[in-house]
């Protein structure tokens, strides 16, 4: 499961995040991107994310929201770029599934859609009072 993995990840990009910032109490909201291509769950990120934070102060009660990127490819042999056909079968999901041009069936490179991102965190921080 390696929804589990990310959702680590993110956690521990927000501790780090959180270091940076004199004053920073704690993580309000994160705003992540999951990419199609990167077969990830966002239900079972979600659940993993809100399970490793329910102990850890300065990020309990943060909000995910997530939004999708769309898989996308350039062709090497016809130069198409766009959107690639994605099949909805579990072999997709259990083995490395091989893309080909929708147009011209030849071989393409990814362009969008392989990555999990944080687009964006909002951070609470402590006013100081003179």
């Amino acid at each position: 499961m390696h929804e589990f993995t990310i959702a680590s990840s993110i956690v521990n990009s927000l501790l780090e995040a959180l270091e940076g910032y004199p004053g920073a109490e704690r993580v309000d909201e994160v705003d992540l991107v999951i990419g199609e291509l990167s077969f990830a769950g966002i239900e079972q990120v979600t659940y993993c994310f809100g399970v490793l934070i329910e102990e850890r102060k300065q990020l309990k009660g943060c909000r995910l929201n997530v939004t999708t990127e769309e898989g996308r490819a350039h062709c090497k042999e016809c130069g198409y770029e766009g959107a690639l056909n994605m099949g909805s079968g579990p072999g997709y999901h259990h083995i490395l599934p091989v893309f080909a041009c929708p147009k011209c069936k030849g071989e393409v490179d990814i362009t969008a859609g392989q990555s999990v991102s944080i687009r964006n965190a909002k951070l609470i921080i402590k006013d100081e009072v003179d």
